[in-house]
């Protein structure tokens, strides 16, 4: 009889061991669902978060990678995107009627049509001809100016304001020019003729720290309307396709068809290049019932994804950032993946978005009923 009790007790032990061991077991298993809960609200949070910026009256807008550069009345202010000990105010010459405001993280600049600023800089820079455009790479400015005869010429200055390069083009070739993304210290230009009958785009490109040329790529029978650069590749967008040219010897690898499809934005942030498209036939986004979603890789082939997201009414922007899509309507705004599926919504009961404009690949500022909101798109 005793030795039987002593099992039963035995065994109640460990009943009661076993059953405490399950509730405890029970408890963390909750406990790291709560955890995870708030990480994936965390981590749906920080893909997509909004704040005010007080810019009031701006006439003109741009991000530099590191903050906001607008100009307002005659005065120049800076918002630093991490440290408001960063910020700046900079009153500009009263005779000078500053029209504009280019800037990265290594360089800023306003300027008018007869004059530029360079931010921190200790000589005033008289540019010779009208300024036309500035364009910013890492430290480097390119500042467009126009002849009386037409003529154009792109001048390079560094932060110290210091003139460096200047490249001349006839009356009407150049049309664009810029910096490459993948260094910020490569100056590209692209020239149109069409002596031959059949339009002939040539994209250039110059290593400002080498100082030398690195390239020249030729495209002929349809109109080049963008380059962009990554760490491998030249891309050029054409009105029928998309081409991709190696970028260490400029020769051309795989090229897909674009017909009927405007290249709207591009996004290199991602996995692979992701380009924003909207049919030729619309005149703009706000009209624009689809967008497509191509998503290319830089191999030998193309092996190129598409998708298609659906807009929604009052659809007053869309921008490629972050390897993804976001959508801004009038009321509210929407991040989908490359796939076209919709990852993070936020709604705006109050006001009426007018405008959107892609400051970076990872910022987006609103402009909402006289007061603007800026879209921090997280990694």
């Amino acid at each position: 009889m005793g030795r039987t009790k002593r099992r039963l007790v035995i065994k109640d032990r460990q009943k009661m061991a076993k059953n405490i061991a399950l509730a405890l077991l029970a408890v963390i298993a909750a406990a790291g669902l709560v955890v995870l809960a708030v990480f994936m609200v965390k981590k749906l949070r920080n893909k997509f978060t909004p704040a005010s910026v007080p810019i009031y009256g701006a006439e003109s807008i741009c991000g530099t990678g590191d903050g906001i550069l607008c100009l307002r009345s005659g005065v120049l202010d800076f918002y630093s995107y991490r440290d408001e000990d960063e910020n700046f105010e900079k009153r500009v010459d009263p005779s000078v009627s500053a029209s504009g405001v280019a800037g990265s993280a290594g360089i800023k600049v306003v300027y008018a049509e007869n004059a530029l600023d360079i931010v921190g800089s200790d000589f005033d820079t008289a540019p010779e001809g009208r300024v036309i455009g500035v364009r910013c790479g890492r430290t480097h400015a390119a500042v467009l100016t126009r002849a009386a005869d037409g003529s154009d010429t792109i001048t390079v200055y560094t932060s110290a304001s210091q003139k460096i390069a200047s490249f001349e083009y006839a009356a009407g070739s150049l049309m664009d020019f810029g910096f490459s993304e993948a260094s910020g210290s490569t100056l590209w230009t692209m020239e149109l003729s069409t002596a031959s009958g059949t339009p002939r785009t040539t994209v250039s490109t110059f290593d400002l720290d080498r100082m030398s040329s690195t390239g020249v790529i030729t495209v002929s029978g349809q109109l080049v309307e963008r380059v962009f650069f990554t760490g491998q590749s030249v891309f050029v967008v054409g009105t029928e396709s998309l081409i991709r040219y190696s970028s260490s010897a400029n020769r051309e690898v795989y090229r897909v068809q674009l017909y009927g499809w405007r290249v709207l934005d591009v996004s290199l942030s991602g996995e692979a290049p992701l380009l924003l498209l909207m049919p030729r036939s619309a005149a703009s986004i706000s009209v624009c019932s689809t967008a497509r979603l191509l998503t290319v890789y830089e191999k030998d082939v193309p092996s190129e994804k598409a998708a298609s997201v659906v807009l929604p009414s009052g659809t007053v922007g869309c921008s490629a950032v972050n390897g993804s899509l976001m959508v801004v309507s009038e009321h509210s705004a929407a991040l989908y993946d490359a796939s076209g599926e919709k990852k993070a919504s936020r709604s705006f009961p109050e006001g009426l978005t007018v405008g959107s404009q892609k400051l970076d690949e990872h910022h987006i500022l609103l402009e909402r009923s006289g007061e603007y909101i800026l879209l921090t798109v997280g990694k």
